[in-house]
């Protein structure tokens, strides 16, 4: 059955890669916008997606938008919406960045779906020539732009009919004391190390020689442009120092691979994985400097463990300032499990952040002029210290894009994303999945793609919510002029 559906799949390829070279020509044989060009690129897309559903391969990395097939869409961007909509520089600048993250997303399926490099670059060539088209015939048309601003949002990851279904109020009252004692119990210390503690190993990246932080450059849609040597040192610069108990190979971390349905973390090549994101903050957007490991497993511990299981990992996420500085640093497992606030001087909780759901844990202020190192258990990897980082690394760490996750080789050219469409990891679900539905998380303890991690078992929260900061957090001192923060009448150095 599975080689019929492939043969079919491979004969109606012809078909669909002559379409594709004809309208890749679209708005060069008539005038853009014309009906006859948005019709033909309209059912493209189309044609396109239903390809892309019956292998399978949908990447999840930001969500579609309905009705509009060529764009997509990610909370910062969700939120930047309402006010992008009502100037014109910025909402073309806005339907700009829509356009790319689709046509990303687009790439990584057809990296999935063809083999041949010839085929899959015409594929994209045509919808890229027609993603323009549809996009000038939106900026033009008023009413398609108030559609737009309609259902320009990122559906939360939380699953209503479980919560419906599980009795969800019963069930939150029953979740927060086990809540509260997690945060009590597993509580990090602050710690700054001489040496590491014994039985234990140290990873980094390489410690750059020191810079200056500066501002970085801002398009008009307020987001921080730095090009690509600027950020691969920002991300060298403020990278941490991974400090881990290690009883075995489950403590080390790897490489991701994966062969068809199986995953494999190549301990031999310790890994991290790196992205940038962006979030606001005090009306500025701020960029965040994203560090991610994966272990190839938290170990069962015994016949009762519902916590253990296939593969394991932890992100770690520094929030630049306006000036280029630390303003806060967060972690949490790659589930969305155990999100961990950590902010520098610079800011002070609000008087009603812990008055929320599910309070933000935020055990302490570090230093962000320092490199900082986490020390993890061996094990659950749960984050025992933070503190300033010994001044030497056992191990070099391998430094690769977090993209590298959306485009794992496979056999025969094709790729295949770490991900599910759903932007799940399946193959590392969790027994506490069948205790823990009533709250509203799909597989809870599943591994999971950036941009669907819930950190909230009671409420709803996502580590990618753009306003997160400034929910539970507020300066400490107000800004001097030209955006330096200020602290007892002194810029901060």
């Amino acid at each position: 059955m599975a080689h019929l559906a492939v043969t079919a799949r491979a004969a109606a390829w012809p078909a669909l890669a002559a379409a594709a070279w004809l309208l890749a020509g679209c708005s060069t044989l008539a005038p853009p916008g014309r009906a006859a060009d948005t019709v033909a690129c309209t059912d493209l897309f189309a044609q396109v997606d239903a390809r892309v559903e019956r292998a399978g391969v949908r990447d999840a990395d930001s969500a579609e938008l309905p009705g509009f097939a060529f764009l997509r869409i990610n909370r910062l961007l969700a939120s930047l919406g309402a006010t992008a909509a009502d100037d014109p520089a910025r909402r073309a600048a806005w339907l700009e960045q829509l356009a790319a993250l689709d046509a990303d997303g687009r790439a990584v399926e057809m990296a999935a779906l063809d083999a041949a490099p010839a085929a899959r670059r015409a594929q994209l060539d045509a919808l890229n020539g027609c993603r323009q088209t549809l996009v000038a015939a939106v900026a033009r048309d008023t009413q398609a732009l108030a559609r737009l601003r309609d259902v320009a949002r990122v559906p939360d990851a939380y699953r209503t009919w479980q919560r419906v279904l599980g009795l969800y109020p019963l069930a939150a009252l029953a979740a927060r004391p086990g809540v509260a004692r997690l945060q009590r119990d597993e509580m990090p210390r602050a710690v700054d190390w001489q040496t590491p503690p014994p039985n234990s190993r140290v990873y980094g990246l390489p410690v750059p020689a020191p810079g200056a932080s500066a501002p970085l450059p801002r398009d008009v849609l307020d987001l921080p442009t730095p090009d690509a040597a600027t950020l691969a040192a920002l991300l060298e610069r403020h990278a941490p120092t991974w400090i881990v108990d290690t009883a075995g190979a489950a403590d080390v971390p790897g490489a991701i691979g994966r062969d068809g349905d199986t995953i494999s973390v190549d301990t031999a090549a310790p890994t991290v994985y790196s992205y940038p994101s962006y979030t606001r903050f005090d009306g500025r957007v701020l960029l965040q400097l994203n560090y991610v490991v994966w272990f190839a497993e938290r170990p069962v511990s015994g016949p009762f463990d519902l916590l253990g299981g296939p593969l394991d990992g932890l992100t770690w996420r520094v929030t630049l300032d306006v000036d280029g500085q630390p303003l806060v640093f967060d972690t949490m497992h790659n589930c969305g499990c155990y999100h961990l606030w950590l902010p520098t001087a610079r800011l002070q909780a609000r008087a009603t952040a812990h008055d929320s759901a599910e309070p933000p844990w935020i055990p302490f202020s570090v230093d962000g002029a320092r490199r900082l190192a986490l020390h993890l258990a061996a094990g659950t990897h749960y984050v025992r210290a933070v503190g300033a980082a010994p001044a030497h690394a056992d191990t070099t760490l391998a430094h690769r894009p977090y993209d590298d996750l959306r485009r794992l080789p496979q056999a025969h050219g094709r790729t295949r994303s770490l991900f599910a469409p759903d932007g799940l990891v399946h193959e590392s679900r969790r027994p506490e999945r069948w205790v823990l539905w009533p709250l509203g998380v799909p597989s809870a303890g599943a591994m999971r793609q950036r941009g669907h991690h819930a950190t909230a078992f009671v409420g709803t929260r996502h580590f990618d919510d753009a306003t997160a900061i400034e929910r539970y957090f507020e300066r400490a001192s107000p800004l001097l002029d030209g955006g330096v923060p200020e602290r007892h009448g002194e810029a901060v150095r």
